[in-house]
């Protein structure tokens, strides 16, 4: 049976919405150039852009994947958190100083120039498509979540509802829009996952009653990743995970598109580097948050959601999201265990903040990845490439419609998600990182990067990786798993990696193998966009 509609849920998230109409309006009035919507005028300072950073790259996969990928299976997350936020720094000796001093407008400039190829600009459009999709599908699946949550409505009218507000903002407000209401979002989503783990810690009795809470549902909650429950693999039950994870997440944050456009709306390099700083402050107390909510969630549900007492308590957490399933028509049932637990909690106030806060988090990525997206076909293709006078006299016009465009793809794909949204931002970073990320970071800090390596890689990687994961997911029952398993390996021998993470190093190697087989670039390309760019970084 359905539940009913709570005005205080619902007073709360109207209030939060009203906030970003009113941002995204003024933001609309500050529009006066295509560089105000690509790169928000380059005026964003420091605070603002962490903040903005943190509720971009800190999606929907944080917010709810996470604490249910701890439902799911008692695995011991806390190090995947702190790699995480620890490993943010290497993003400003990697990355954010030298290509601010650059300050390019498109995630695909500094390709074309460091590589001296403008049709780079095709292959790189197509791998950042591929990771918009997917990261603008889980974002809007986030949204319809906690969509479901306030208004208990069906999955379907939740997710109609969200990717309308999601389009009003995007596509009206541009950078400046995106910019300003992710620093908001931040402050919301960082705020309501803090106060929903102090109301869990509180209602349990403090610390002990969660670490009492958490043995009582996961035995080995506490332990080490070489004691992680019912997991045999080496790859996903040692410290070989930890680094895999590590490398995925933040090799990703130097190197992500959504992450690094980000770089090119500060004021100056300094304001790139405090960034930085700002989320990884924020974002560390984000973590520590969903890390609480993570391991009591099971406990919570069982224990105190009014599905399973008004059932006599005789439900598993896992019959009481499918019930919820069951109401609702979630396809991604498991996401949704993170907002059941703050249901447990029975307080509205609590729920109404949290459902804030996750609307935050899943706006700010979806409109990061549009607006990606939108520069990239709209300016890369459209204007460098096409050579399109009418692009170029209305590129904002342009810059709408593709946006537009794209969350009614992701849209029509969220309906039916192929994946936890967990494994959507996995699979959109792998695909990612190691087909581009080795040019980006090796054009910066090796003189010897070449073009061709950089061709050679970013389309054999992106094949790969799609390949694995597809054939992972489809073939193999599970996306974690080597995508040659069975051949090498037989059917009865799971070698799991997290998120296909072996091809990362992969790239690299390619990437290095093929510069050195090839003829080195120009001494003078090397000079602008190596050697000065990383001087002093």
């Amino acid at each position: 049976m359905a539940e009913t509609v709570d005005p205080i849920v619902i007073g709360i998230v109207a209030i939060y919405l009203l906030a970003v109409v009113v941002i995204g309006y003024y933001s609309r009035v500050r529009l006066k150039s295509a560089m105000d919507y690509y790169v928000a005028g380059r005026r964003i300072g420091s605070v603002v852009n962490g903040l903005a950073l943190e509720s971009t790259y800190f999606s929907p996969a944080s917010m709810l994947g996470l604490p249910a990928y701890i439902f799911l299976i008692g695995y011991p997350f806390w190090w995947a958190m702190v790699a995480i936020v620890c490993g943010m720094p290497i993003a400003t000796l990697l990355a954010a100083s030298a290509l601010r001093k650059y300050a390019p407008v498109s995630f695909a400039d500094y390709y074309a120039d460091r590589f001296g190829d403008e049709k780079l600009r095709w292959w790189i459009g197509i791998i950042v498509i591929v990771g918009s999709i997917l990261y603008i599908t889980l974002s809007l699946v986030g949204m319809a979540l906690f969509m479901v949550a306030i208004l208990k409505l069906p999955y379907v009218i939740a997710l109609i509802i969200g990717t309308i507000i999601t389009m009003f903002y995007v596509v009206y407000g541009g950078m400046i829009a995106t910019s300003w209401n992710a620093a908001m979002q931040a402050i919301v989503m960082s705020f309501a996952a803090i106060i929903a783990a102090i109301a869990i810690v509180w209602q349990l009795g403090g610390f002990e009653g969660v670490y009492f809470a958490a043995q009582q549902s996961y035995a080995k909650i506490w332990n080490t990743p070489a004691d992680a429950p019912d997991v045999a693999h080496v790859f996903s039950g040692t410290w070989i995970a930890v680094i895999g994870w590590y490398f995925v997440w933040h090799y990703g944050f130097a190197t992500m598109p959504y992450t690094v456009v980000r770089f090119f709306t500060t004021m100056d390099i300094k304001s790139a580097r405090r960034s930085i700083f700002w989320c990884s402050l924020i974002g560390g107390a984000f973590y520590v948050s969903l890390e609480l909510i993570g391991v009591t969630a099971k406990y919570l549900i069982e224990k105190s959601h009014p599905i399973a007492v008004a059932a006599g308590g005789n439900m598993t957490a896992m019959q009481v999201l499918a019930a919820i399933q069951k109401t609702y028509g979630i396809g991604t049932v498991t996401d949704y265990s993170m907002i059941a637990a703050v249901e447990a909690l029975g307080n509205p106030v609590i729920l109404g903040i949290l459902c804030a806060g996750g609307l935050a988090i899943a706006m700010s990525t979806a409109a990061g990845w549009a607006v990606v997206v939108n520069t990239i076909i709209a300016r890369d293709w459209f204007v460098k490439l096409l050579k399109s006078k009418k692009a170029e006299e209305k590129p904002i016009f342009y810059g709408r419609l593709i946006a537009f465009i794209f969350l009614l793809i992701s849209f029509l794909i969220a309906i039916q998600p192929p994946a936890l949204v967990l494994d959507l931002s996995g699979w959109a970073f792998i695909v990612t990182i190691c087909s581009l990320g080795p040019g980006l970071i090796l054009g910066l800090w090796w003189k010897r990067a070449t073009r061709t390596a950089m061709w050679v890689t970013a389309i054999v990687m992106f094949i790969l990786s799609m390949v694995a994961w597809l054939r992972a997911h489809l073939v193999l029952g599970h996306h974690a798993r080597f995508f040659l398993n069975d051949i090498i390996f037989g059917n009865n021998n799971a070698l799991i990696t997290p998120h296909q993470v072996w091809t990362i190093p992969v790239g690299f190697l390619l990437f290095i193998i093929v510069s050195l087989l090839t003829k080195p670039p120009e001494e003078e390309r090397v000079q602008k966009y190596c050697v000065e760019l990383t001087k002093e970084v």
